[in-house]
């Protein structure tokens, strides 16, 4: 037989073989168990070897010089070796390594017996073999598990569920609590770690019952003293009968994760804090600035009214009379030779006075606080026509009341901007300007025809100050609560398109700006 050969069962099942033997060794009964381990059949055993045949000659000459060291005598028999220290009334229990006919190895069990006569002769002996490859290779599996779990770098631990004490504890755990699994093995867990829960631990039980598994964040305490943080989840262990009878938990130290969540959501809400109060600011400071804008262009109307009341007024009936005095020295007798002077004189003062008039008009035209808003546009817009030689269309719903002061002043004001801005640059031929009323909104729309423009680059050029034409008439629409729409685009024309919410004008506000 080659006694070099080792062989382990894949099934890993455990197979016990019965020997029988006469006093002298040789086998007299072999078990079909026997037959299957060892590779032979009765017929080629019984009455024909002894149970030494099966060893493996190296452990059976260290076993005699064992035996000698022991009890002084020199055994030679190969079967006195093994059933050397078998006397009546004891079994002896050893781990041998049998060989079978092909010449495998198989570590076994052996338990050795006596068998006695009436008379307590020894008449033969027992051997029952018990194969241990598949104990072994579980043994050999359970270290490299065992290895491989104190590789990791989580604390590793099974406790028993009905004690709650601790059986297993890896290298992770003694790295990260400090106690060794000499002094952690058996202790009770909850209270050497003197653990926190998030809530009662009997709902964590009841829960863990019924799901097998169990996740959530407990507060330890190491051998240090120093209270940590860590991240469990708990795996429900059952006995072969599928009974529960432990836990597996792998703890995480998520101590220093929480420190930076928790300095983290600190500077979040504080910068939270932070930003409302800077918008709560900024908000105020919009506010303040909308208010005073809105005065501004108050007392820019104010002032407005009050200088075209003056022009028309006091320096109009001025040139006015000097018109009429000129008129009156050229009846006077021998005015004749001032007589062109008197006439250049006339034609001046009729351009100045009209010049006057034009400018009481465009600074505040009187129709719009003595007819409303609807005349004011028709004759603006059709005076502006004439000037320029558009083609002017000018619609009007008729309302019923009239809007506030703030509306009728920034509809006409952005009237004039647009018209204005169309003239200088447009190269329009006709222009439409619409003013509509339809579910409690007033409406102005004002159109061209003309080359447009690119309405991001204008904007562009208002953010860096080169332009503010168009945020100037956004400015004034918003300031009298309404919204600007701009469309354009090249060789498109132009649109503007304000709504505004109607609201019954009160007559404080008309006073206001009368």
């Amino acid at each position: 037989m080659n006694s070099d050969r080792i062989a382990f069962g894949d099934d890993g099942l455990t197979r016990v073989a019965v020997i029988f033997t006469r006093p002298d060794g040789i086998i007299s009964s072999f078990s079909h168990a026997a037959e299957r381990l060892l590779g032979v059949t009765a017929e080629t055993v019984v009455g024909h070897l002894t149970p030494a045949a099966f060893h493996d000659p190296l452990e059976l000459d260290a076993r005699r010089r064992t035996i000698v060291a022991q009890v002084g005598t020199v055994i030679e028999d190969p079967f006195g070796v093994i059933v050397g220290l078998v006397s009546l009334g004891q079994m002896v229990e050893e781990e041998w390594t049998y060989i079978d006919g092909t010449g495998c190895r198989i570590p076994v069990r052996l338990f050795v017996s006596a068998l006695p006569d009436k008379r307590g002769n020894i008449v033969g002996y027992c051997f029952v073999v018990k194969d241990r490859r598949g104990q072994l290779q579980a043994e050999a599996l359970l270290q490299r598990q065992a290895k491989l779990l104190d590789l990791a770098n989580d604390a590793i631990l099974v406790r028993d569920l009905v004690s709650d004490t601790i059986t297993y504890w890896n290298e992770g755990a003694v790295r990260l609590y400090g106690w060794t699994s000499g002094e952690a093995l058996g202790a009770y867990i909850h209270e050497f770690l003197h653990t926190t829960f998030p809530c009662p631990l009997e709902e964590i039980k009841r829960e863990f019952l019924q799901a097998g598994l169990w996740r959530g964040e407990l507060v330890h305490r190491t051998r240090a003293g120093r209270t940590i943080t860590v991240s469990s989840r708990w795996t429900l262990l059952r006995d072969s009968s599928g009974v529960p009878s432990g836990s597996l938990e792998l703890n995480t130290d998520i101590t220093e994760q929480k420190r930076t969540q928790e300095a983290l959501t600190h500077a979040h809400e504080e910068l939270e804090a932070r930003v409302l109060e800077r918008t709560a600011a900024l908000r105020e400071a919009n506010e303040r600035l909308r208010i005073l804008s809105r005065r501004l262009m108050e007392i820019q109307e104010s002032e407005r009214r009050a200088i075209a009341r003056d022009l028309h007024d006091e320096i109009g009936q001025a040139l006015t009379a000097i018109k009429l005095n000129l008129r009156e020295i050229r009846t006077v007798p021998g005015s004749e030779a001032v007589e062109n002077q008197i006439v250049d004189s006339l034609e001046i003062l009729g351009q100045v006075l009209q010049r006057v008039r034009s400018l009481a008009l465009d600074l505040r035209p009187s129709l719009l606080d003595e007819l409303g808003l609807g005349p004011a546009l028709r004759w603006y817009v059709g005076r502006q026509a004439e000037r320029a030689g558009w083609e002017a269309l000018v619609s009007v719903e008729a309302l019923t009341s009239r809007p506030s002061p703030e509306v009728e002043i920034a509809c006409f004001r952005l009237t004039q901007e647009a018209l204005t801005n169309v003239a200088r640059h447009s190269q329009a031929s006709k222009v439409e300007v619409r003013l509509e009323r339809a579910h409690q909104e007033l409406t102005l729309v004002i159109r061209d025809n003309g080359i447009g423009f690119d309405l991001e680059m204008v904007r562009a050029g208002a953010r860096a100050g080169t332009s503010v034409g168009l945020s100037g008439m956004e400015e004034r629409v918003q300031l009298a609560g309404g919204t600007v729409t701009i469309t354009s685009a090249p060789a498109a024309g132009t649109e503007i398109r304000a709504s505004f919410p109607l609201a019954a004008a009160s007559e404080s506000s008309r006073e206001d700006l009368q």
